[in-house]
């Protein structure tokens, strides 16, 4: 008699929360390497070599992401990246610049800003509160409310609220 194995399944937003922290690292790691690695070496990378956490063992998160949604996150963000980096400027008080934040803020502004002009299937609230709950696995609540913030304002010009 064969013994059948028990399986976890991920959830499907599961899936697509992890595939937006990916997108994150992916990015950060793309501007913290510039030109040394490719896009697609360096998503390869994560993937298979990725530990959410210190206590994790780094393994492959193939199975535990959407794939395909990753993919439309980093090729729409690699294509509209200036755009995006100029809106969220249009965001920020007077004297602060985009180039200033911190490499992770501007990641996960970047990409939350993107799924909200882009990525009109999500809903908007979906999208703002993933990004802020991965801002909060990184920050303060400062910087948190900084990211909540900033993304509601660009919520409200570019979808109904």
């Amino acid at each position: 008699m064969q013994k059948k194995l028990k399986t976890k399944k991920v959830n499907s937003g599961r899936r697509r929360s992890l595939s937006r922290l990916m997108a994150i690292q992916i990015f950060y790691q793309l501007d913290f390497l510039g030109d040394e690695k490719k896009l697609d070496e360096i998503k390869n990378d994560v993937i298979e070599n990725y530990a959410i956490n210190s206590e994790e063992n780094i393994s492959s998160y193939r199975e535990k992401i959407d794939e395909e949604f990753l993919n439309n996150l980093i090729s729409g963000l690699a294509l509209n990246v200036e755009k995006i980096d100029a809106e969220i400027s249009n965001f920020l008080q007077k004297g602060w610049e985009f180039e200033n934040l911190d490499d992770v803020v501007k990641q996960i502004l970047r990409f939350g800003a993107f799924e909200l002009q882009f990525m009109l299937d999500t809903p908007l609230k979906v999208i703002i509160n993933e990004y802020v709950d991965i801002a909060a696995s990184f920050f303060d609540s400062k910087k948190v409310t900084f990211v909540n913030g900033l993304l509601e304002n660009f919520a409200k010009k570019f979808r109904e609220m």
